[in-house]
């Protein structure tokens, strides 16, 4: 027994010393001449980016810029650094960890400075990085989280004619990423000016740590009414500066939901997103309640769609459409169809519902309109028509295949599955 724990430890020793002797790739540094304003000659003075770069078989053109945070004091730069770059990179992601510089030696106008540089060197490395110039995002937490989305709302446009090729390259995330760290938005700005400045937006953060959420609220509902492309996780518990919440069985599941909306977005595919228009049907006529989930056959960076079928409106049954930002990329898809209803009618297709409903907005709903509407419930059947959720993964039950359909752009989907 002494024995066994004595090589356990000597492996322990060996395995920690491996891990600790593994070497990151050298800074690169922003301003190879010394940065705008230095004041001194340390690594502080000098902004640059580490590179972390995906094997040849996993990059999927997707770059983002990682800034821990720190209070602008200090950076965060191994929970909130390497290991979220490392994860990136682990997904095909090129990734850059940005040494910013800090207060009291600097000040906002200067780290604001180091993030667009960051950006500019990013994008004008893309072929050497084989990265798509239109799929570089950013990821900060906390202070770099105010960093970033600070950068976007308030940065400066490319100088066409500026004597630095990269001042000519802009500079502004295709998408941002804040983890528990937001910036906050003047109410004077206007709708229109939030919507072209600040790209789509994925927000993280923890109601326990109140020193971030309030912020983070603010900010998510100034874009929400901006009509901004936003998605925000905000778990129960979790102190401030969690990080990717790596092994995290709750938190930790924000990475996947992170990489999920990436795919969604279309961010992680070289292929452009495409509109999809089309018709599902079941048995010969329209699926009335359910939904059809495509799934990429072979590119498993490529957005996976889910199209809910609620028939609403007055256009064809079983008919839907999805948007080029939300919509599938040319390929093949698998196919599945969950039916959720048997007998299903929208209120927006009744006549009378719609006249019923309209005359109580208004306000002119009468005494006998009351009656007639409590007359017409009573004779609806609003039983149950369906035991369980049925689901088709093949176009017909004896088929060994499973059901793929081709997409192409400007193509209609007929989609049509039988259940014998």
């Amino acid at each position: 027994m002494k024995l066994f724990s004595f090589l356990t430890f000597v492996v322990l020793v060996i395995t920690t010393t491996n891990i600790s002797a593994q070497k990151l790739a050298d800074p690169i540094l922003l301003w190879p001449g010394g940065a705008p304003g230095a004041t001194g000659d340390s690594d502080e003075d000098k902004p640059a980016v580490i590179p972390f770069i995906p094997d040849a078989a996993k990059l999927n053109g997707a770059a983002v810029l990682v800034v821990p945070g720190g209070g602008f004091t200090i950076r965060a730069v191994d929970h909130e650094g390497v290991l979220v770059a490392q994860w990136l990179k682990d997904h095909g992601i090129t990734a850059f960890l940005l040494r910013y510089r800090l207060r009291p030696l600097y000040e906002r106008k200067d780290w604001i400075k180091d993030g667009e540089r960051a950006m500019q060197y990013i994008r004008s490395h893309a072929d050497q990085y084989h990265i798509k110039t239109n799929h570089v995002g950013a990821i900060g937490f906390s202070a770099g989280a105010t960093l970033i989305a600070d950068m976007a709302l308030n940065g400066n446009p490319p100088l066409a004619n500026d004597s630095d090729p990269l001042e000519r390259i802009s500079s502004r995330p295709d998408f941002l990423i804040l983890g528990y760290g937001s910036t906050r938005i003047p109410t004077e700005t206007a709708d229109s000016v939030i919507r072209k400045k600040i790209p789509p937006t994925f927000m993280y953060g923890t109601v326990e740590d109140r020193s971030s959420q309030g912020g983070m609220m603010d900010m998510y509902t100034r874009l929400y009414r901006a009509g901004n492309s936003l998605e925000g996780h905000f778990f129960q518990n979790g102190i401030h500066g969690t990080g990717f919440g790596l092994g995290d069985p709750v938190l930790g599941q924000w990475t996947t939901l992170l990489h999920n909306w990436l795919k969604g977005g279309g961010f992680l595919t070289n292929k452009p997103q495409v509109e999809l228009k089309g018709v599902v049907k079941l048995d010969g006529t329209p699926l009335l309640k359910g939904m059809i989930i495509l799934t990429p056959v072979k590119d498993n960076d490529a957005p996976p769609v889910v199209v809910y079928i609620n028939n609403t409106g007055t256009g064809e049954l079983g008919r839907f459409v999805v948007p080029k930002k939300q919509g599938p990329v040319e390929g093949k898809y698998n196919v599945e169809v969950r039916q959720d209803a048997t007998r299903w009618t929208s209120n927006s297709r009744e006549p009378f519902m719609i006249q019923m409903m309209d005359k109580q907005s208004k306000r002119t709903l009468t005494e006998t309109d009351t009656k007639a509407w409590g007359e017409y419930i009573r004779k609806r059947d609003l039983s149950p028509s369906i035991d369980h959720q049925r689901v088709y993964a093949r176009q017909h039950p004896a088929d060994k295949k499973e059901y793929i359909i081709d997409i192409k752009d400007g193509q209609e989907a007929m989609i049509e599955v039988f259940s014998k």
